[in-house]
């Protein structure tokens, strides 16, 4: 198959980044504490006739010092999703045995373990912890995915994912995404089997690429200019064209006082 070209307009370079950035990227990061994965539950509101559909799984990749966009993230859910139905939200964060030494992130290859973390059954959603949902994310849950085991917008950009788990733990092994293995590793699979089929643009929307209108779930790809900053000593921050969006949806979580503690 051939690979796009990556775009690098949504690149970070070195003149984006502050000097505390070169002295903690070579830091080993810690082991993991959490067995599992936390679970926030959105239940069928009171008084609504429950869906017969099954619940919306939605696994996060997230981690410490992404608290203000989980929460954000969680909220933008809140607000969109169908009152008459289930919707669970798995934060992976700092979960035990994954040998994370060489990942850009503290959570980047934690999505090659949800088949595994959803017992091989069903179907999941993957976000990475900075987008926000403008659409019910129940709209992507249920699409056709005519036989694939992953629906992305790229064969290599799997930053929002959906994901037959039944299909893909025969072929994202668990032991696999625990060792060092990279994601060339287990994109090459889903490519080498033909697994892999496209997803629309919108649900994963990279900064500016479609008019917010459009758009039902944004994605902030380009880390210098993420609106909550949230390496403020590694990174050199710029504003956002849609940075107000992310910012209404934390200050009506503010004034909801929501949390996902």
């Amino acid at each position: 198959m051939k690979r796009i070209k990556r775009d690098t307009r949504f690149r970070t370079f070195w003149y984006h980044r502050k000097p505390g950035y070169w002295l903690y990227r070579h830091r080993p990061r810690p082991a993991g504490t959490r067995s599992k994965p936390e679970i926030i539950r959105f239940g069928v509101e009171p008084g609504t006739p429950p869906s017969t559909k099954p619940p919306v799984r939605i696994f996060l990749g997230t981690e410490a010092a992404q608290h203000r966009a989980t929460r954000v993230f969680v909220w933008s859910i809140k607000k969109v999703r169908d009152p008459s139905r289930v919707y669970e939200i798995y934060l992976m964060d700092d979960l035990q045995g994954f040998d994370r030494t060489k990942w850009k992130t503290g959570f980047t290859n934690y999505r090659y373990a949800i088949p595994a973390l959803a017992g091989g059954t069903g179907r999941a959603i993957y976000n990475d912890v900075d987008q926000i949902y403008l659409s019910d994310p129940a709209e992507l849950f249920d699409l056709d995915m005519e036989g694939a085991g992953v629906l992305s917008v790229y064969d290599w950009e799997n930053a929002v994912m959906l994901i037959d788990c039944e299909k893909m733990i025969r072929h994202w092994k668990i032991e696999d995404v625990h060792s060092d293995k990279k994601h060339k590793y287990f994109l090459d699979i889903v490519n080498k089997e033909q697994l892999w089929k496209p997803l629309l643009g919108v649900w994963n929307t990279r900064d500016c690429e479609y008019p917010v209108a459009q758009t039902k779930c944004l994605h902030y790809t380009t880390l210098h200019t993420q609106p909550w900053h949230p390496f403020p000593q590694q990174l050199r921050y710029f504003p956002h064209a849609e940075g107000e969006v992310w910012y209404a949806l934390e200050r009506e979580a503010d004034a909801a006082n929501f949390s996902v503690e």
